[in-house]
């Protein structure tokens, strides 16, 4: 494996690498065949990354011979937000994180090679979040009453990339739901969900990281607890975003049943559990009548999996914009990005055909079939 340029190695990439392949020192020690101690000072960069250790680190691990001689991108800066459970351990998070930083740098080279829009969200942070919503479905020409048809596509088409299932399936990855990085320097972001979601539910995380990037971009430290006010100001905004109060109080009332939300749900493509809280919150049924449907729910087994299928959404933008601004061959984009191969195919549609352009719903005119193009 030869190195892309013969100049000395960043020793802050073996962190990176260490944490995609979810190594501890010793292992990946192990694995290059030096000593725990000596892995440690080069991620401190106490000590230089021998080119020839990172030869053997691109051979071992099937990494472009770029992957040590990137610089620093602006899509590293800001503090990542997740939506993960409490089970979710130091080694995963450090993972996923790791795999973002990929796929946010691999996005912003590609979306500013292309010319695509950049992304201007600050626009939209106005202190009430049903206003902010409402601002930003008007400004895409969602009615005020209407269903989002396809949140992915919304979502990019305001210049925000978006990745579905950021890792490989792995169980383990299953711990985490979603994952940002609000930053004002880095005006070509993305939203990324990290394991396997239902539709309801990506569309709701979808929602919810797009509001962490309009309002939390200048976010200095990691958001601590699901209760944090950013959290909670996050969410409200993705059930503005996805369900209008105006919906909410002409459909919900305290004697609708439990299998009456199942028509919000098939129209509205949001989850029973997230219209009941909803309701809630915009005081449409009261909290008595919101406990008790939060048992009903539960006793159906509708935690596991609700009744309702939700159409399935797929991103475009990221392979659109790789095509355009980077290349279709997948060595020669990884080569140029210091991203592996195996995530570049995971991530976009390399090894299939070439795609013709992303189409966008035209919200504007739902009855014209014809879409319109992402950039």
């Amino acid at each position: 494996m030869q190195l892309a340029s013969e100049r000395q190695p960043r020793g802050s990439r073996l962190v990176a690498l260490r944490h995609l392949e979810a190594l501890t020192q010793g292992e990946l020690a192990a694995h290059l065949s030096v000593s725990q101690s000596f892995v440690s000072q080069v991620e401190k960069e106490s000590k230089p990354l021998p080119i020839e250790v990172a030869r053997d680190a691109c051979r071992e691990f099937g990494l472009p011979g770029s992957f040590f001689g990137i610089s620093p991108d602006p899509s590293e800066i800001g503090v990542t937000t997740f939506r993960k459970s409490s089970k979710a351990s130091v080694r995963d998070e450090n993972q996923v994180k790791a795999l973002f930083d990929e796929a946010a740098r691999l996005f912003r080279l590609a979306s500013d090679s292309s010319g695509y829009r950049i992304a201007a969200l600050s626009q939209f942070a106005t202190p009430d979040e049903e206003e902010a919503a409402s601002l930003l479905r008007m400004s895409l020409g969602i009615g005020p009453h209407d269903p989002i048809p396809n949140a992915t596509r919304m979502v990019e088409r305001l210049g925000v990339g978006v990745i579905h299932a950021l890792a490989p399936l792995d169980l383990t990855m299953m711990d985490h739901a979603g994952m940002s990085r609000p930053n004002a320097a880095n005006d070509r972001p993305i939203v990324a969900t990290v394991g396997a979601q239902p539709p309801a539910v990506g569309r709701l995380t979808l929602m919810h990281e797009l509001g962490h990037l309009i309002y939390d971009s200048s976010l200095a430290t990691p958001i601590r607890g699901t209760r944090a006010p950013e959290e909670l100001r996050a969410f409200r905004f993705a059930g503005a975003m996805l369900l209008p109060a105006s919906v909410v109080r002409s459909r919900v009332s305290e004697s609708l049943t439990l299998h009456g939300y199942l028509r919000i749900k098939a129209d509205y493509g949001i989850s029973v559990a997230a219209v009941i809280k909803r309701a809630s919150d915009l005081r449409a049924i009261s909290p008595h009548r919101a406990r008790s449907l939060f048992i009903q729910h539960s006793s159906q087994g509708w935690r596991r999996s609700e009744p309702v299928e939700v159409a399935a959404e797929e991103p475009l933008l990221m392979s659109q914009a790789v095509r355009r601004g980077l290349g279709s061959d997948v060595r020669a984009v990884s080569n140029t990005t210091g991203v592996r191969e195996s995530l570049l195919v995971h991530w976009t549609d390399l090894e299939g055909d070439p795609e013709t352009g992303a189409l966008v719903i035209p919200f504007r005119d739902r009855a014209n079939k014809k879409g319109l193009r992402l950039s």
